[in-house]
C-alpha cells in the first residue's frame, strides 16, 4: 500500500475510531470552517503547505504514542506551573489526559505538524521553529488558565456535571480541556467559535460546575444587565451584552491578566472596563481620581486577597500589623456576584454591598445572610475601620489633620457602640430622646448609614444632591464627606456652605436659634467655633468616656481647646440642656462655664 493509500485508509479508520468523541469527528474536523483542519486546504492560517490529510495531525493507527487516542503530534516536555488560588480547595497538578494531547501544541514548546508516523509535516503560519504563535499558545505557565486535570472538590457552589451534559469530567472523574472544548467542532457555539461543547451565551457552560451563591437567586445585575459590551468596549467572546457575557464580563478563562481566579484585570482594572467613561455602568473610576478617596487605585500592587478574613491566618482582615499597607479594593465592599438594586433600611446593607462579609459589633466575623442577602453597612466598614491594627492615627495619611480629642479614639466600632457615652445611631438608636434641631424625616429612634456622612460629594446623600454615583469612593471634602464640614477654629464665618454635611440632618434656623444649647449661635457665629471643636461626631466609647462628661457628643478638640486656669479640662452634663465647662477658649477663661 503506497503512502497516498495509507492516509486514506487512515481517515477513514480514524472515523470509526474516535466515535466515542464525536459520533462525526471526521466530518466535523474537515469543515472548511475548522482551524483544526490543519490539511492544506483548512481555513487558518497554520495549515500544511501539501498534506491533504486531516486526522493525521494527531491520530495515527500505527506507530501512534503511548496515549490515548492513537496519537501522532509529539508531546511536550515542558515543565508547567499549574493554577493555584488561595481559595480552590481542589488539588492541582501537572497537565495530565487530553489536556497534555492539547497542550502539545498549544503551549507552543512543539512544533506543529510534528509527528511520529510521518516526521514533521511542513507547516504554514507558524515561526521559524514551526511552533503556534499568537491567543492561541497558552505557554508553560498556566496559572493565569482555568485550572485542569483536577479533581473537582464539590460544595455548595462547586458541583459535578449532570449526566448528560454536554459539560463532563473525563473516566478519572477530572477536568480536563475537553470538558468545555469540542476539538472536532469549533461552531457549536456560533458565536464564540472557540470549539465549545455547548452555547455559552450568558455562560451556560460555567454555570454547569459553577453554582456562585446569589448569582441567580438575587439575581445579581451583572447575571441580568442588557447594557451593551462589547468588543469596542473590552469583551472578548463576542457577545454584546453584559448578560450574555456573564461571567466573562470579568473572566477570561485563558491567558487572563491578573491570575489567579482568571481576571481580566486586578480587582480595580477588572471592575473600572465597565465602571467608568465607557457608559456602561456608573463612573466609579472618576470618584478615586478625587482629591479623597479610598485607596482602591493607590496601592500596587494590591495586597487584597479574596480569602482574607478574621480568621485566615494567612490573609487576616482586620490587618494585624501596624506597617501593612491599607487597601480597600472593590471586592472589600462588593460581591459581584451578588451586587443588586435591592433597598434596604438602615442598618441593613442594601443590594448594592449584598454578600459581603464583615465584622459584627462584638470583633466577630459576621457573614451575610437573610435578604437581600447583606450583613449591616457599618459591620462591612468595620473591616478596617474598627480593629484593624493599621487604622488611621493622628497626622497620617490620607487626610489630616485628624482631631485631637480628650478622649482619643480611631476605633468605629468601639465608638458606635450602644454601650458608649454618646454615639451617632448607626449601631442603633441614640440615647438622646429630645433633638430638636432634627429635620424630617429623622427622628431620635433613626438609625443612620455611615454613607449617610461619608459618601460622593456629588452623589444623592450630598448636601445638594447630584447624578454622581452613591458610595463612598471619592469626595473633593476631607474625610471622604458626602459635604462640607470645616473642623478649623476661626477660619471660616458660619454658612450653610461651610457646615452643609451637619446642616443636611439638623435645622440651621434651629441651631442658631439655640433650640439645643442657649450658646450655640455665639459660639459659631460669632466665635466661628466649628461644630467639631466641642462634637465628636462618631461617638465617645464607654472605655473612655462616660454619659456626664461625655453626653451629647461632647469630646473637645484640643488643638483649640485648653485647660482652665486650674488645669481641668472638661464638660459636666447638669441636666437637659444644662451643663459647665472647665477650659480656656476663644481667648476665655471657663472655670466653670454654666449654662
Amino acid at each position: 500500500m503506497n503512502t497516498r493509500s495509507t492516509l486514506r485508509w487512515l481517515t477513514g479508520l480514524a472515523a470509526i475510531l474516535f466515535l466515542p468523541l464525536s459520533a462525526s469527528a471526521q466530518v466535523h474536523v474537515a469543515s472548511p470552517t475548522n482551524k483544526h483542519n490543519l490539511s492544506s486546504s483548512g481555513p487558518g492560517p497554520v495549515k500544511s503547505t501539501t498534506l491533504t490529510e486531516v486526522c493525521i495531525f494527531c491520530h495515527t493507527p500505527h506507530n501512534a504514542s503511548p496515549a490515548v487516542p492513537l496519537w501522532n503530534q509529539s508531546l511536550s516536555s515542558a515543565n508547567y506551573q499549574p493554577y493555584t488560588s488561595t481559595t480552590m480547595q481542589a488539588a492541582i497538578g501537572v497537565p495530565t489526559g487530553s489536556s497534555k494531547l492539547c497542550l502539545s501544541c498549544h503551549d507552543g514548546t512543539i512544533a506543529i505538524g510534528n509527528t511520529g508516523s510521518l516526521g514533521q509535516i511542513t507547516m504554514q503560519g507558524v515561526n521559524a521553529q514551526g511552533q503556534m504563535t499568537g491567543t492561541s499558545v497558552l505557554g508553560t505557565d498556566l496559572r493565569k488558565d482555568h485550572p485542569i486535570s483536577f479533581a473537582p472538590v464539590t460544595g455548595p457552589e462547586i458541583v459535578t456535571p449532570p449526566v448528560g451534559n454536554a459539560v463532563k469530567l473525563d473516566a478519572n472523574g477530572q477536568v480536563q480541556c475537553v470538558s468545555c472544548h469540542e476539538p472536532h467542532q469549533m461552531d457549536i457555539d456560533t458565536t464564540t467559535n472557540k470549539f465549545l461543547v455547548a452555547n455559552n451565551s450568558s455562560s451556560r457552560l460555567c454555570l454547569v460546575c459553577h453554582n456562585k451563591q446569589y448569582w441567580a437567586t438575587n439575581p445579581s445585575t451583572h447575571e441580568t444587565s442588557t447594557k451593551s459590551y462589547t468588543a469596542a468596549q473590552g469583551a472578548h467572546t463576542g457577545y454584546t451584552t453584559v448578560a450574555t457575557n456573564g461571567c466573562e464580563s470579568c473572566h477570561k478563562p485563558h491567558n487572563a491578566a491578573a491570575a489567579p481566579r482568571s481576571l481580566k484585570g486586578l480587582e480595580e482594572v477588572s471592575c473600572s472596563q465597565c465602571h467608568s467613561a465607557s457608559g456602561i455602568g456608573r463612573n466609579i473610576q472618576a470618584e478615586f481620581s478625587k482629591t479623597y478617596r479610598h485607596p482602591t487605585y493607590d496601592v500596587t500592587p494590591s495586597v487584597h486577597d479574596a480569602s482574607e478574613s478574621q480568621t485566615n491566618g494567612a490573609h487576616t482582615l482586620p490587618e494585624s500589623a501596624a506597617g501593612t499597607a491599607r487597601h480597600a479594593e472593590c471586592p472589600d465592599c462588593h460581591n459581584a456576584h451578588a451586587s443588586y438594586a435591592a433597598a434596604a433600611a438602615a442598618p441593613k446593607g442594601s443590594g448594592k454591598i449584598a454578600g459581603v462579609w464583615g465584622i459584627d459589633r462584638n470583633n466577630l466575623l459576621k457573614m451575610p445572610a437573610g435578604s437581600p442577602a447583606s450583613v449591616n453597612e457599618f459591620e462591612i466598614c468595620f473591616k478596617c475601620h474598627a480593629d484593624s491594627a493599621n487604622k488611621p492615627q493622628p497626622g497620617s495619611a490620607p487626610a489630616p489633620p485628624y482631631p485631637n480629642r480628650v478622649a482619643l479614639q480611631f476605633n468605629m466600632r468601639l465608638m458606635f457602640d450602644p454601650t458608649s457615652a454618646s454615639f451617632h445611631p448607626v449601631e442603633g438608636p441614640g440615647k438622646n430622646t429630645s433633638v430638636p434641631s432634627l429635620i424630617a424625616p429623622w427622628t431620635t429612634s433613626s438609625v443612620m448609614y455611615c454613607t449617610d456622612c461619608h459618601d460622593n460629594d456629588q452623589g444623592p446623600k450630598a448636601a445638594a444632591p447630584g447624578s454622581g454615583p452613591s458610595g463612598p469612593h471619592g469626595s473633593s471634602f476631607k474625610h471622604l464627606l458626602a459635604a462640607r464640614y470645616d473642623m478649623d477654629n476661626g477660619t471660616y464665618t458660619e454658612s450653610a456652605t461651610i457646615y452643609a454635611l451637619c446642616y443636611k440632618c439638623h435645622s440651621r434656623t434651629s441651631i442658631l436659634g439655640n433650640q439645643s444649647f442657649s450658646e450655640h449661635n455665639k459660639h459659631i457665629v460669632s466665635e466661628n467655633s466649628p461644630c467639631s471643636l466641642c462634637h465628636d461626631p462618631h461617638g465617645i466609647s464607654s472605655t473612655q468616656g462616660n454619659t456626664t462628661n461625655n453626653s451629647n457628643l461632647i469630646n473637645f478638640d484640643k488643638r483649640f481647646v485648653t485647660p482652665s486656669s486650674s488645669g481641668i479640662l472638661r464638660f459636666d452634663d447638669l441636666g437637659s440642656r444644662r451643663g459647665q465647662c472647665y477650659l480656656t477658649c476663644h481667648g476665655r477663661n471657663h472655670n466653670p462655664e454654666t449654662y
